[in-house]
Formats: C-alpha cells, structure tokens, sequence
C-alpha cells in the first residue's frame, strides 16, 4: 500500500493509513471487523458498550489474534441517562403493533447484564487497546487513558466541544459532521448541535491549533470525501457507513442490503427510538415513532425498551421494523465487500483524487 497519504496522526497512532473504523457497538462491530481494518493499515476500531468486560476481554483477545502487532482501538458510550421526555404506557402503544407482528411479548424484558463504559474502556485498556475513541464528554476515562500510555480521541460537534476535549487531554479529535450515521456525540445528550462536516473540520481545525489533530466523520463514503476532509484541515478519517455492509460487519443482511437503497433523503435524525439523537433509515418502525411522538423515557432507558424489538427484527430479516443507523452517504455502500479492500480502495480513489487536484 503507498505511503503517499501519510499524515501526521498516522505516526501519532502508529498506522500506515489515517482511515479509522468507528465504534459501531451492538451488532456491527465485531473482531474481524476491526481486525481487518488494522490489518490493512487502519486503525480497528471495538464499539463495546452493552458488554460485559469478559465480552471485552475475548473480543480483544480475538482481534491480537486476527492482527497480530497492529494497533486496534476502543470505543464506548460514556453518556450519562437524560430525562424521560414521553410516558411509558403511551410510548409502549405506538410500537405495540410492531411488537405483535414479530410475535414478542407486549411488555419488553429485563434487560442483560453490562458493565459501566468506564469499566469497559478500563477493561480493554488492560487487554492493550492503544487508542480510545470517546462518546460524550471524556472526562472519566482520560487519565485511565494516559496511564496506559494510550491515545485519546473524543468525538466531537461544535468547536465548543473540540477545544474541552483538548482541555482534558485528547491527543486528537472527531469532528461529526451532521450527516454521520449513528447517535450525535453531543455533549450532555441534548438536542442535536453542529453544522455539517464541511463546515465542522475547518472551524475545529482552526480552533483547536495544529498541536491537536482532527478527523474528519460524517458522510464521507470514498476517496473524494477523504481528499476533501484533508482539504479541510483534517488529518485523516473516521468511517463508520461506509463499514456497515463490509463482509466482517455484524450488521445482519437486510441491514447491509437496504444501505444502497437509502438517498439521504431516506434517513432523519431523532432520539425516539434511543433517547438520545442519531441518524435513522426511515422505515414502517422509525416513522411510525416519528407520527405518533410519544417521547422518550430518556438516553439509557428507551434503549433498553426497544432492544428486545430491535433483536427480533433483525433474526427475522424485517428491514420495515429494523431500526438501523446509517449516514447521509449510505446509498455510496457496496454490500459485503472485505474491509481490508475497502481501505485498499479509499487509499487508490483519495491518492488518484490528490493526485488530479495536484
């Protein structure tokens, strides 16, 4: 693989290419996910949140094993519960029907066992993650990081955000654009802020200094947009859309095969099915919530009430009931194509880009 798109960051995290995975956490990220990543020359990234630590420990174990020597990293979701926005019984019968037709009970179960995000980032640190990829304020986990001689990369949405996370000691930054798939690292779990990644990484850029390297996520499906972010100020990238239907993803299926189907006119913004915002495919599922708008019972718990649903949907093939997350660029995917090609061929279409621009 050429050396021609080396940046600075590609030293900082010991990689040959700055393409970085994103934490894709319940289903997506798997350790042959990452492993390919990092075996192309990336950086792989874990999404644990929803696990326990022994989770992480065997996931970990399997990505050393799969990449030998590479640098892998981790990331989960340190966001803390937000307030309940709906009523329980009303939010319940909106998605009663759909619950029904995959043949579930009408009241969700108790929810499995994990451990705290802390206590995962801590676990993996242990296993020899050498970056973490952060999800909201980075606070409780920077100088776990630091002490095990790690990197810290917080995601971040405004400029605001980017120079607190220098604060507390990020070796570099996420800008997430707008059209990222996936929950909006806002800060605190508010309503949605930044503007789109075009606008976002040269605005951070410029905020946070050459000292901080930015990545660039949101959008961003082929060598243009990378040629583009790099245009920007950005160093490198963070791709998650772009993974979903790679041939080690977790995403089931149906998932991996609606992605090319969706313009971004297809997808929509809004914390009803998790409590917190992210970027939706629309479907039967995602819009009824959006007609009805029953609210939330907040970040944390909403979560736990559709995860049995979202389970169910996913065994049986339902894209009308699946909720999946997917960026604006998800019509760009190609489905089940290996992920170490897929870094190959970002670094051909991002080298012939820079290379025609001069």
């Amino acid at each position: 693989m050429s050396g021609g798109l080396q940046t600075p960051v590609c030293d900082l995290l010991g990689i040959r290419v700055p393409i970085l995975l994103a934490g894709m956490a319940n289903g997506p990220s798997t350790p042959r996910l990452a492993a390919a990543v990092s075996g192309a020359g990336g950086l792989g990234v874990l999404g644990v949140s929803g696990m326990t630590c022994a989770d992480v420990e065997r996931e970990i174990a399997l990505v050393r094993e799969l990449a030998p020597g590479a640098p892998f990293g981790v990331n989960a979701q340190l966001a803390s519960p937000t307030p309940a926005t709906g009523e329980r019984a009303r939010i319940l019968e909106v998605m009663l029907p759909f619950r029904r037709e995959l043949g579930l009970p009408d009241e969700p179960p108790e929810p499995a066992a994990a451990d705290s995000a802390v206590a995962l980032i801590e676990c993996a640190l242990a296993g020899g993650a050498a970056v973490v990829t952060t999800f909201d304020d980075p606070s409780p986990v920077a100088e776990a990081t630091r002490a095990a001689g790690a990197r810290l990369l917080p995601m971040v949405t405004t400029v605001d955000e980017a120079r607190r996370a220098v604060e507390v000691g990020a070796d570099a930054v996420i800008a997430q654009g707008s059209e990222a798939g996936g929950h909006r690292g806002t800060y605190g779990g508010g309503a949605a802020r930044g503007g789109g990644t075009m606008a976002l990484v040269p605005q951070i850029a410029d905020a946070v200094g050459p000292g901080t390297p930015v990545l660039a996520s949101g959008g961003i499906m082929d060598g243009r947009g990378i040629a583009a972010a790099l245009a920007l100020g950005a160093q490198g990238v963070s791709l998650g859309t772009r993974f979903l239907g790679s041939a080690e993803s977790g995403a089931v299926e149906v998932w991996a095969e609606t992605l090319r189907e969706t313009p971004a006119d297809r997808t929509v913004v809004t914390d009803l099915v998790t409590g917190r915002p992210a970027r939706w495919i629309r479907n039967r599922f995602v819009d009824a919530l959006l007609e009805a708008d029953p609210g939330t019972l907040g970040w944390g718990a909403q979560t736990r009430l559709v995860a049995d649903l979202r389970r169910a949907a996913a065994e049986q093939g339902r894209a009308d009931l699946l909720p999946m997350l997917a960026g604006e660029g998800a019509a760009l995917s190609v489905t089940r194509e290996p992920a170490g090609e897929i870094v190959a061929q970002l670094v051909r279409e991002t080298e012939a880009v820079l290379a025609k621009r001069g």
